[in-house]
């Protein structure tokens, strides 16, 4: 993954609310997502980039830019290796 890397929900995923919070689950698993990491999700949408996703977080939470976007891109890789997202071609 690279900061020009542009992230994809996979189709198998559902997400929704539940006492404040989002729950994304795929098959059996569920994961509870934090506010920024739900941000970030929400910022998902198959045509931004890593870097893109980075800069929304930073504007939000008004963090450096570089910080943002590691922290994108930590939590994408997690996801990605659950199986949430992918990262086509």
């Amino acid at each position: 993954m690279t900061p020009e890397s542009i992230p994809k929900r996979r189709t198998s995923v559902r997400a929704r609310k539940f006492r404040g919070q989002l729950l994304v689950s795929i098959d059996e698993e569920t994961f509870e997502l934090s506010e920024s990491a739900e941000f970030i999700f929400r910022g998902i949408n198959g045509r931004r980039s890593v870097q893109e996703i980075g800069v929304l977080l930073a504007e939000k939470y008004a963090i450096p830019v570089d910080t943002a976007v590691e922290d994108v891109a930590e939590l994408l890789d997690a996801l990605a290796r659950s199986d949430i997202l992918e990262f086509p071609g």
